[in-house]
C-alpha cells in the first residue's frame, strides 16, 4: 500500500475536503487502482503521480505552525469583552443549579427541569449563551466545582486556535520577506511566488488571513514604508494645548512641494521652449489659530523665499514673537539665525527661535494644511503629478504632457494670482462651509475669525517700510582689501574703506539690489555705503578715468582726516597748557615758571612728523 494513496489521504495532503479531493483526481486524471481491502474494493490513486502534482519533497505540511502568540490570562479581566459576558452568564447559572440540586429529588429530574425552565427563569443570561442542553449544562457545572471561585474557568475557548495555521515555517519566513517589502507588493504576488516555489501549501485565503490577522501592524509598517511615511503614520506624538498661546506669540513655517506645473518665468530651454516645473511653497501660520499669514512661491527651498513669505506677513500682521520651523538647511542658515558675529534677521527683529525634533514633522500642524491645499487646490489643475508614481495620474504618463493643451497650463504669476485667491478662502471660507475648524482649540471658528478675535492690536509690533527693509537686509563678515569688500564675485568701493584695510566689518545687503552694500564696523557703528565698481576692458580709457576719480576722492579725504587730527592735536595742547597756569594760579600745585613754559613748547610743536607747526598765541 505505501505506492498509493486513498481520497482520505489526498483530500488531508490537499487541504481539502475528500469531495474536493475527488473532483481534483478525476480533473487530473490520476490513475486509479481498485484494491481489495476485506470484503470490498476501494479506489487507490499512484503515489508517485499526486506527490509530483503537490510538490512533495524536503517541505511537507504535517503540523500546525502558531502564527500568533497565545495569550494567557489570570483572571476574567482579561478576556475580551464578549468572553467576560459569556463567562458570567455561565457563572450565573452555574450557581443558581447548585441552589436547585440543594432541593429534595433526583439531580438528573433537576437538571432537566432546571433547563426547560431556564429560558424564563433567566432571560438576560440565556440570551448571551443562546442555547443549552443537559449535557452541556453538566459540562459546565463540572468546571463550576472545580474552582467555584472562579468565573474563568467557564470561559469559552472560541478563538483559542487563532493563529494556528497549515503553513510550513520556511514558507512564513519566505511570506514576511515577500511582503515586507518597500516596493509594497500585493498579496497574490506573494501567493504567486510561493505557491511556485513550495507547490500547493497553501491556499491564498489563508495567506490572506495570515498576512491581514497574524502578522503585526508595525511589523507590516516598517517592513512596507519609507522611514518618513512610516513616522507620519505610526510614530507617537506631543498633544498640546494651543489655548494657552496668544496671536502672533508663534508663527510655524514649511516648505512644500506644490505637486502641479506650471510655466517658469522668462525661462527657456535650450532648444527655445517654455521650461515646465513644479515650485515650492513657502508658508508662515500663527500657531494659535492656524491663520496662514504670509507665504511666496520659489524653485527651491532657499533662506531667500522663507525670508519673503516672513516679510509680507509682517507687513500685514505685525512681528511675531517666536518662530517655530523644521531643521532644514535653509531655516538654519546664518542669515536667519545670525553666529557669534552676525545677528540674522531673528534677532534684529528681536524673535525667538524654535526648531522641531529633527525627523518630526508631524509636531508641526502646518503638514496637515498641506494636505488640506494638496486636495482641495493641487488636485484641480491639469498639470497636478502627485507626490509619487502611485499618485500621478494617467495624463502625465510618459510623453503625456505634450499632449495637454498649452492655453490650459498656468503661467507663474497665473498661479500666484489663483493661490492667492484660494489662501483667501482657505483662511475663512472654506472652514465655513464645515462649520469651523474642528483643531484643538480652535472653537467652532474659522482661523479668520478667530485671529481677528484675540488679535490685541494695541500689543502687535508693527514697523514701518523702510525699519522693515533695513531689518530684512541679508548679513556677512568681510575682510576690506585694498581695492574695497569682495563679495559674490564683486568688488564694493568707498573712499572710506581705503584707510581701514585688513579691517573685518560687517556688511548688510538687499539680494534683490545688489548694486550697493552698507557697512558697519562689528562695534555696530556705521561706516559707508560701498557702491559696486564696474569691469572694464584691458586699457579702457573710462577704466582708467574712473581709477583717477577714485585716488582723486581718496586723497581729498586724506587730506581731510589730517586736517580733523591736527585740530584734535590743537584742543589738546591748549587745554594741556591752560591746566597748567590754572592750577599754579589757584596753588592747587607746585608748578616753577620753568615748566611752565616746556608745557607751552609743547603745545607749538604739534606735528613735525606731518610737516606742519600750530602757532598758539
Amino acid at each position: 500500500m505505501e505506492k498509493y494513496y486513498d481520497i482520505e489521504e489526498f483530500a488531508k495532503l490537499l487541504g481539502k475536503s475528500r469531495t474536493v479531493a475527488l473532483r481534483l483526481a478525476n480533473k487530473e486524471s490520476f490513475t486509479v487502482e481498485k484494491v481489495k481491502n476485506g470484503r470490498t474494493f476501494k479506489n487507490m490513486y499512484l503515489k508517485t503521480e499526486i506527490d509530483k502534482y503537490l510538490n512533495i519533497g524536503a517541505i511537507t505540511p504535517t503540523t500546525l505552525t502558531r502564527t500568533v502568540a497565545k495569550q494567557e490570562v489570570n483572571s476574567v479581566d482579561e478576556l475580551p469583552e464578549w468572553n467576560q459576558r459569556i463567562a458570567w452568564a455561565r457563572y450565573v447559572i452555574c450557581l443558581k443549579l447548585r441552589e436547585a440540586y440543594e432541593s429534595d429529588g433526583k439531580k438528573g429530574d433537576i437538571i432537566e427541569e432546571f433547563v426547560k425552565d431556564l429560558p424564563e427563569n433567566f432571560p438576560k443570561q440565556f440570551e448571551i449563551i443562546k442555547k443549552i442542553s443537559v449535557p452541556t449544562l453538566r459540562r459546565w457545572y463540572s468546571s463550576f466545582l472545580k474552582d467555584s471561585e472562579n468565573p474563568l474557568v467557564l470561559a469559552t475557548d472560541l478563538g483559542a486556535k487563532k493563529g494556528l495555521r497549515n503553513i510550513p515555517e520556511e514558507a512564513l519566513v519566505d511570506i514576511r520577506t515577500l511582503y515586507k517589502s518597500r516596493n509594497k507588493p500585493s498579496m497574490m504576488f506573494v501567493y504567486e511566488r510561493i505557491i511556485a516555489k513550495y507547490g500547493n501549501i497553501v491556499t491564498y485565503a489563508t495567506l490572506r488571513n495570515y498576512l491581514t490577522n497574524d502578522l503585526n501592524v508595525i511589523e507590516k509598517a516598517q517592513g512596507r514604508m519609507g522611514d518618513k511615511e512610516f513616522r507620519d503614520k505610526h510614530s507617537i506624538y506631543t498633544k498640546r494645548d494651543y489655548t494657552v498661546l496668544r496671536v502672533n506669540e508663534y508663527w510655524v513655517s514649511d516648505g512644500h512641494d506644490l505637486e502641479l506645473m506650471c510655466y517658469r518665468k522668462g525661462m527657456k530651454n535650450a532648444k527655445g521652449e517654455r521650461i515646465l516645473s513644479s515650485p515650492k511653497m513657502m508658508v508662515w501660520m500663527d500657531v494659535r489659530t492656524r491663520f496662514v499669514v504670509g507665504w511666496t512661491l520659489a524653485w527651491t527651498e532657499t533662506t531667500e523665499s522663507i525670508a519673503i513669505a516672513l516679510k509680507r506677513g509682517i507687513e500685514k500682521y505685525g512681528v511675531p514673537e517666536k518662530v517655530y520651523t523644521d531643521n532644514g538647511k535653509a531655516y538654519k542658515s546664518k542669515v536667519l539665525k545670525g553666529t557669534d558675529e552676525l545677528d540674522g534677521i531673528y534677532e534684529s527683529l528681536g524673535i525667538a527661535v524654535t526648531h522641531t525634533l529633527p525627523y518630526s514633522g508631524q509636531s508641526k500642524h502646518i503638514e496637515r494644511w498641506f494636505r488640506v491645499f494638496k486636495e482641495n487646490f493641487a488636485k484641480g489643475s491639469i498639470t497636478y503629478k502627485g507626490g509619487n508614481i502611485i499618485e500621478r495620474p494617467e495624463r502625465l504618463g510618459s510623453f503625456a504632457v505634450e499632449k495637454i493643451d498649452k492655453g490650459m497650463i498656468l503661467e507663474e504669476d497665473e498661479l500666484i494670482t489663483a493661490i492667492e485667491s484660494w489662501l483667501e478662502y482657505a483662511n475663512h471660507g472654506y472652514y465655513k462651509l464645515r462649520g469651523g475648524h474642528r483643531g484643538q482649540g480652535m472653537e467652532g471658528k474659522t482661523p479668520k475669525e478667530l485671529y481677528y478675535e484675540y488679535l490685541d492690536k494695541e500689543d502687535r509690533k508693527v514697523l514701518s517700510d523702510e525699519k522693515l527693509r533695513l531689518l530684512f537686509m541679508y548679513e556677512d563678515i568681510r575682510a576690506i582689501t585694498r581695492n574695497g569688500i569682495n563679495y559674490f564675485g564683486q568688488t564694493y568701493s568707498h573712499e572710506d574703506l581705503y584707510f581701514r584695510q585688513g579691517e573685518k566689518v560687517k556688511i548688510k545687503y538687499d539680494p534683490h539690489d545688489l548694486k550697493i552694500i552698507l557697512v558697519y564696523a562689528l562695534s555696530g557703528e556705521y561706516i559707508c555705503k560701498a557702491e559696486r565698481l564696474s569691469e572694464f576692458g584691458f586699457n579702457d580709457v573710462e577704466g582708467i578715468k574712473s581709477k583717477k576719480r577714485r585716488e582723486k576722492d581718496i586723497r581729498k579725504l586724506s587730506k581731510q582726516l589730517i586736517g580733523l587730527r591736527e585740530q584734535e592735536r590743537e584742543e589738546n595742547g591748549l587745554l594741556e597748557y591752560q591746566e597748567h597756569f590754572r592750577r599754579k594760579e589757584n596753588n592747587l600745585e607746585c608748578i616753577d615758571y620753568k615748566e611752565a613754559v616746556e608745557t607751552s613748547n609743547k603745545a607749538k610743536e604739534v606735528s613735525i612728523g606731518d610737516g606742519l607747526v600750530l602757532e598758539i598765541d
